[in-house]
């Protein structure tokens, strides 16, 4: 959410509780100029802790990282290590640690769109390629 939206929210609440800024201002210490500038997007999470604080409101804030891959591309991300690590008959850690210097992790985040399409197998048989071509070689 934007401070823009957040601004806006205080101002909502501070308004249905019938509130001027001048009142919420002398609630949590500031003047009704920076009220005005907290509902109009400038907002510090300090001053929307007080604000929320006094209004009533319980503030939550999640944080998630914009690099994070979806889970669904995680889920089959491991799908996929474990067959490869089935097929060419290899420990877990061993295939992920192939997987990882030669590439085929990599390629699998960065094409799931298109190889979580095909089998398990024949993603398998992609990543044995790629690997070959980065310097691996799996048997």
């Amino acid at each position: 959410m934007d401070a823009i939206k957040i601004g806006m929210l205080i101002r909502d609440e501070r308004l249905l509780r019938g509130m001027t800024q001048m009142e919420l201002g002398s609630k949590i210490g500031v003047g009704k100029a920076q009220i005005s500038k907290i509902e109009s997007g400038s907002v510090t999470l300090k001053s929307l802790q007080k604000a929320t604080e006094a209004l009533e409101l319980e503030l939550d804030i999640n944080l998630v990282s914009k690099n994070s891959p979806d889970k669904r591309v995680v889920g089959y991300v491991v799908a996929c290590i474990n067959a490869f690590a089935k097929q060419f008959n290899i420990k877990l850690t061993a295939a992920v640690n192939y997987l990882n210097r030669f590439g085929g992790i990599a390629f699998l985040i960065n094409h799931y769109d298109a190889q979580h399409l095909l089998s398990i197998d024949d993603t398998v048989q992609d990543l044995a390629i790629v690997c070959g071509n980065n310097g691996g070689g799996v048997q």
